[in-house]
């Protein structure tokens, strides 16, 4: 007697529950062959594909599946558990949506919309499908951790604490609830709890990466360099399968100035980022001897990766009678940060007739001074740190902001998904981050004729802005402390040159401190004075110092002092010698002001010739040199020649308060000529293009 079709169905499904793969693949290959399949065929030859991680002809037939009738809800769940394994979202989202249609409410395919959305980086709308597998189930643990963890990206940090905790209580083994929980911790604060929850997490779970990872983060967070630097020693033994992870390893090893492996490792680096390969975030390159090539490509890829332009944004709101530009600056570091030193005074001297500003604030909370400063000097300023941001970009749309202006980039604290989102119809990356942040979401990047010449436009995703003078805003007001201190009050010898320099310890790079080492060689006498870092890297440079023949005692370590306090040391240095690949910026502005001469090399990024825009805007070019052998030469010639020192403070002094690079007024109105242009383009319906401000 003949089988029907729905027979063999049948038989086919005895054979998958009984485990006869083989046979029950065979019959339903038959059947699909002959054109006599029925969805149940399609979807129990997939079920064994997928088994076997054959997710390409899995897909496949489950897509043939969805369009016979009668296809169930379960089939349709399952396409979408496999489009998002293949890295396919939107199309996993539309296979849930149809499976909640076709089945109705049921947990697992709210969850998975859920993870749908957080793929996307759609966290908001992640959140509420969370919610909605909640009302249907709330005895999950993962569903609790994909809740934290939503609410992490979300900001909500104690919320995502609670259901990290949540999760837990119900699977006290669930590592990532562990990792997730170290990193809601670490975010609130709470350095020791979140290392001992990052513990628990590797005590269940030794090689789980992301763990590692988080691990690492929060020792570097908390200065434990070392140890931090052992953790990445960790994971580098792991299957490479954390993106951005050997820029982590590279970029400690700099924080606690170990160089063996630099040059080995920095240019497997440079190689893996130009070959478009997730290596390194775009910060951990910029003290390297990464061409602006190879930044834009980094910075291109990473973007791509973790900030690609959001779909479905809302318009801007219309405000025909609003008479004054509206200017939003938006930053972690509204406060007592290098970012407020250089820009409060810019925030004081906008013309207030033409311009109305308005501070976005998303950084930790503090009191500081600075902070209510900051806040003063603003029309209208708003801490939005525990918003989304998405809804820090609603609220910019909603408040009419026409150009908005990040002063963060990729720096620590930035959130680049809120300009992602389109806060304003100009956007402007601007001082944090000195270099192209790579996306199509950022219409202009801030700089001078120094910075970025005319045949390097193509290096930057942005058009350039080019300003006359420094890009770099000033404060003219800054005190000076009380400079009746001495060179032993400072640990310094009483006699003998003191060069100087006050970069952050990563800046330092094993090239430019052979070049170091070989002057205080040359000048008997002379000491390093550095800003003390990590213990790591008090160690590290200690030890390099020793191998290069220096004796103990001629790097001297200055500690952080506040700022006034800091700027009057500075009358105990003779010279300030300047890192190479990423310069002085903050800390040049800093000397300059404090009447320190500088020498640098002016590099081939817009991050190694910062000094030299600022030197050329002071009216001391003769400080800014090209190579290694003409910055060695200058500095031996300063170091033995008192009066040609000399010389340079007395014309310091002086172009100190005849040069622009102090006029804040100044700079305020040329900056707002650069932003009146940008939304004349913008009113008049032009594209950004590349803009040159005059000096007059």
């Amino acid at each position: 007697m003949m089988q029907t079709t729905h027979q063999k169905i049948v038989v086919a499904e005895r054979y998958f529950r009984t485990g006869q793969l083989q046979v029950c693949e065979e019959l339903l290959r038959q059947l699909i062959r002959r054109g006599k399949a029925l969805p149940r065929a399609c979807e129990l030859l997939a079920y064994i594909c997928g088994n076997r991680d054959q997710l390409e002809e899995c897909e496949e037939l489950l897509l043939k599946a969805s369009t016979l009738r009668g296809c169930s809800a379960e089939a349709l769940f399952y396409l979408g558990k496999v489009q998002l394994q293949r890295g396919q979202a939107r199309a996993a989202l539309r296979s849930f949506q149809r499976a909640i249609a076709r089945g109705g409410d049921f947990f697992e395919a709210w969850h998975e919309t859920g993870v749908a959305h957080s793929a996307l980086g759609d966290h908001e709308r992640a959140l509420a499908a969370f919610q909605r597998a909640l009302d249907i189930d709330a005895g999950s643990p993962v569903l609790y951790a994909n809740l934290a963890r939503t609410l992490a990206e979300l900001h909500r940090f104690d919320e995502a604490l609670r259901h990290c905790d949540r999760a837990l209580a119900s699977d006290p083994e669930l590592v990532r609830a562990w990792a997730d929980r170290g990193l809601a911790l670490a975010e609130l604060g709470r350095g020791p709890e979140a290392l001992r929850s990052c513990e628990q997490a590797l005590a269940l779970a030794p090689q789980d990466s992301a763990a590692l990872m988080t691990h690492a983060m929060i020792l570097a967070r908390l200065g434990r360099h070392a140890e931090a630097h052992a953790v990445h020693a960790e994971i580098a033994k792991l299957p490479p399968d954390s993106a951005y992870e050997r820029g982590h390893w590279l970029y400690n090893t700099m924080l606690m100035c170990r160089w063996s492996w630099w040059a080995p490792m920095v240019a497997d680096m440079l190689a893996r980022v130009g070959a478009g390969e997730k290596a390194a975030v775009p910060f951990s390159l910029l003290a390297t001897p990464a061409c602006p090539a190879t930044l834009l490509a980094c910075a291109r890829t990473y973007a791509q990766d973790q900030y690609p332009k959001r779909e479905g944004t809302a318009g801007f709101a219309s405000c025909p009678s609003k008479q004054k530009l509206r200017v939003g600056y938006f930053s972690s570091d509204f406060r007592n940060h290098a970012t407020s030193q250089l820009m409060v005074r810019l925030f004081e001297c906008h013309d207030r007739q033409r311009f109305e500003l308005f501070g976005f604030a998303f950084g930790p909370a503090t009191a500081d001074p600075m902070t209510r400063r900051v806040a003063a000097a603003f029309d209208r300023f708003m801490d939005v740190a525990d918003r989304s941001d998405a809804q820090i970009a609603s609220l910019a749309r909603a408040e009419g902001i026409d150009i908005a202006v990040d002063l963060n980039g990729f720096t620590e604290g930035a959130r680049p998904s809120i300009f992602a989102r389109r806060a304003a119809p100009v956007q402007v990356n601007y001082l944090g981050f000195p270099a192209s942040m790579g996306c199509d979401f950022m219409d202009y990047i801030v700089a001078d004729a120094t910075l970025i010449r005319p045949d390097e436009y193509g290096h930057y995703a942005e058009k350039v802005v080019i300003l006359p003078g420094s890009y770099q805003a000033n404060d003219d007001t800054k005190a000076i402390g009380d400079a009746a201190s001495t060179r032993k009050d400072m640990g310094l010898p009483p006699q003998g040159v003191v060069f100087a320099c006050f970069n952050n310890n990563y800046k330092i790079t094993p090239d430019v401190f052979e070049v170091w080492m070989r002057l205080l060689r040359q000048v008997p006498g002379s000491v390093l004075w550095l800003l003390r870092g990590s213990d790591a890297a008090v160690a590290g440079i200690e030890a390099e110092a020793i191998a290069h023949g220096v004796e103990s005692g001629r790097v001297v370590w200055a500690e952080r002092l506040p700022l006034a306090d800091h700027l009057a040391r500075h009358a105990h240095a003779d010279l300030f010698l300047d890192t190479f690949h990423y310069n002085a910026h903050t800390t040049c502005s800093d000397a300059l002001w404090a009447g320190l001469p500088v020498l640098t090399l002016a590099g081939r990024t817009f991050a190694s010739r910062v000094a030299a825009s600022l030197l050329n805007t002071i009216g001391l070019p003769e400080l800014v040199t090209r190579c290694v052998d003409e910055y060695e030469a200058a500095a031996l010639s300063l170091a033995t020649s008192p009066e040609k020192l000399a010389d340079l403070r007395r014309r310091l002094d002086c172009n100190r308060t005849e040069t622009p690079l102090f006029d804040t007024p100044l700079f305020a109105r040329r900056i707002e000529t650069a932003f009146a242009a940008m939304w004349d383009r913008h009113r008049l319906g032009l594209p950004p293009d590349h803009i040159h401000v005059a000096a007059s």
